[in-house]
């Protein structure tokens, strides 16, 4: 395959792709993000994680200044400190959600702009730093991006997902890949990201691409999950890592090392 030739912006997925399994950057990696940056390339960081920590990668990697968060909900310059495109949850969807976690005994996680807030409940330890809130009335004029579902148990899940389908408000982004594979045994916690039913990584995309006039085909990004399929159709270019879910991989162009062998590295270092 030949280089790449016009390429403007680079989208790339964090956990899974960006980071190894031990959810590490190499140097390596942040020496490419940094070349490609440095080329005038836009090398945007666009993950289902919240706004903080997307802006925390992106400033260890040297990426551009914009970060998509929340499946796309959120897309905000950490330089300027203002959004370019956000799409919230309604608050009587968030408080339908609290009350059947709190109901179910289920831990809750909401994505804000600078905080994560959530239910007394822990079985993740990916969110030990979320503010406790006693009385959900208290976010009532805070903006949620993204509402996220932990659970040890499956069959609570798996009617916790039967619930959030009721709601045609919203819509499910990403599920654990021990969910989605009936691993009733999983010594991980069981996961659902749910987002307002218009967001998703590839109206972000979209609306990126428009605000700064690139084409479709001057956009190439990696990813390896199913929630990385939208992202897939919105740029002329789509990298699988190897690591990554098989209906993804369908829709590549080029699959790529996986995460542990620096997958991202070795396709810019040939092809950008």
């Amino acid at each position: 395959m030949d280089k790449l030739k016009n390429i403007k912006s680079v989208f790339l997925d964090i956990d899974g792709t960006l980071t190894d399994s031990n959810k590490q950057i190499t140097k390596h990696t942040k020496n490419i993000v940094k070349k490609v940056t440095d080329r005038g390339i836009y090398v945007v960081l666009c993950s289902g994680r919240s706004n903080n920590d997307v802006c925390k990668y992106s400033t260890e990697t040297f990426a551009s200044s914009y970060a998509i968060s929340s499946n796309g909900a959120q897309i905000y310059n950490y330089k300027t400190k203002q959004n370019l495109y956000q799409n919230v949850i309604d608050f009587l969807d968030i408080k339908n959600i609290w009350e059947y976690c709190d109901k179910n005994n289920m831990e809750l996680v909401l994505n804000g702009q600078t905080k994560q807030y959530g239910n007394k409940l822990f079985c993740s330890n990916m969110y030990k730093d979320k503010v406790i809130i006693e009385d959900i009335n208290e976010l009532k004029n805070i903006s949620i991006y993204q509402i996220i579902v932990n659970s040890n148990s499956y069959s609570d899940m798996k009617n916790c997902e039967e619930h959030i389908k009721l709601n045609k408000n919203l819509k499910i982004a990403n599920y654990s890949r021990e969910y989605i594979n009936k691993n009733i045994n999983s010594k991980e916690p069981y996961y659902i990201f749910i987002n307002n039913k218009f967001t998703d990584k590839g109206v972000a995309i979209g609306r990126f691409l428009e605000k700064m006039n690139i084409k479709k085909e001057e956009a190439i990004c990696f990813g390896d999950r199913i929630n990385d399929i939208t992202m897939f159709k919105k740029c002329g270019y789509k990298v699988a890592m190897k690591n990554a879910d098989e209906e993804l991989k369908k829709l590549a162009n080029y699959i790529t090392l996986s995460n542990d062998e620096n997958g991202v590295v070795d396709f810019l270092n040939k092809y950008v």
